[in-house]
């Protein structure tokens, strides 16, 4: 990739249970939407416009402090930017907030951060069918938990095609928040 082209993405990906029913979610409404698939994920920052190695020791050190998300989908919602055509919609996260900002004072700019915690489904242009789907879909996912325990590096950008996307490194999240040992006692 030359230097300084913006096709570098960190994303959130889902654990081994929650993957392949978003996959087969995916993939479903690619048919019948004549999009494209694509992995699920939660971006944190996309379009980065630094090679994928300046990013791999900062997020290997990032997913050490970081425990396995548990999130709740709040809703199903639809809208005209073609990476939002339908998405899972999560609420407030402190753990978003924390990532992101951790990846924009890697990357040292606020391009590219997704605006809010989301799981697309579908990419593409609005149709008149999506309030429908929305509502469909929000009976399979509302309320639903979904777990997130690594963080990615992908070639990945709006100007790449997706068929070309690609996810490059994963770094696990640690399971749980480790207490530091206390001393011990000097009596």
């Amino acid at each position: 990739m030359p230097r300084g082209y913006p096709e570098t993405s960190v994303w959130l990906l889902p654990d081994a249970n929650h993957e392949p029913v978003l996959l087969e979610t995916i993939a479903r409404l690619s048919a019948l939407l004549g999009g494209a698939g694509f992995a699920p994920h939660v971006t944190l920052q996309g379009d980065i416009a630094l090679p994928w190695d300046r990013l791999a020791a900062p997020l290997a050190r990032l997913a050490t402090t970081m425990p396995v998300q548990r999130w709740q989908v709040d809703r199903v919602e639809c809208g005209a930017h073609f990476f939002r055509c339908l998405y899972l919609r999560f609420g407030v996260q402190s753990a978003f907030d924390e990532l992101q900002g951790a990846v924009r004072a890697v990357t040292g700019t606020a391009k590219g951060l997704s605006p809010f915690p989301h799981l697309s489904l579908a990419y593409g242009d609005a149709h008149p069918d999506n309030p429908r789907l929305c509502d469909l879909l929000a009976g399979e996912f509302v309320a639903r938990e979904i777990v997130f325990d690594r963080l990615a590096v992908c070639r990945s950008a709006s100007t790449l095609p997706i068929s070309e996307w690609e996810c490059l490194a994963e770094y696990p999240l640690c399971l749980q928040h480790e207490q530091p040992t206390p001393p011990p006692c000097p009596c």
